[in-house]
């Protein structure tokens, strides 16, 4: 049997109430939730290690932030916005840039992002 994914709800909203228990009948998924305002949150998130952390978009938690990316490279951060369908998808995904040109290479690959819905994910706006 393959190992579930660890997926993190941040957030003491009702609507993230709500998306945790869709997201727990997936049975691919370990769902757990996690009051951000409580004194030992960010030790608690540490000792989860969850590869997806979720929260809500309109009040976000305090310490997620880049330096959280940078320590956890592989982790994913999903805001999602309950006035909306959209979503924000932030990665630590680390890539390699030793020249300008492999720098610019890396700008040109990303470019800007629609806030258009694609075709796989349906209104994901992705930040690499």
């Amino acid at each position: 049997m393959a190992a579930k994914k660890c997926v993190l709800v941040y957030g003491r909203s009702l609507n993230l109430a709500g998306l945790a228990a869709c997201l727990k009948l997936d049975a691919s998924l370990d769902v757990r939730l996690l009051n951000p305002h409580q004194p030992d949150a960010r030790e608690r998130l540490d000792v989860i290690n969850p590869e997806t952390i979720i929260y809500d978009l309109t009040d976000p938690p305090t310490d997620l932030d880049l330096t959280l990316l940078g320590e956890r490279p592989g982790t994913q951060l999903i805001g999602v916005d309950p006035s909306s369908d959209d979503v924000l998808v932030l990665t630590g995904k680390r890539r390699r840039a030793v020249t300008m040109r492999e720098l610019a290479g890396l700008v040109a690959a990303n470019g800007r992002y629609s806030t258009e819905p694609d075709n796989e994910a349906g209104g994901v706006i992705e930040a690499k």
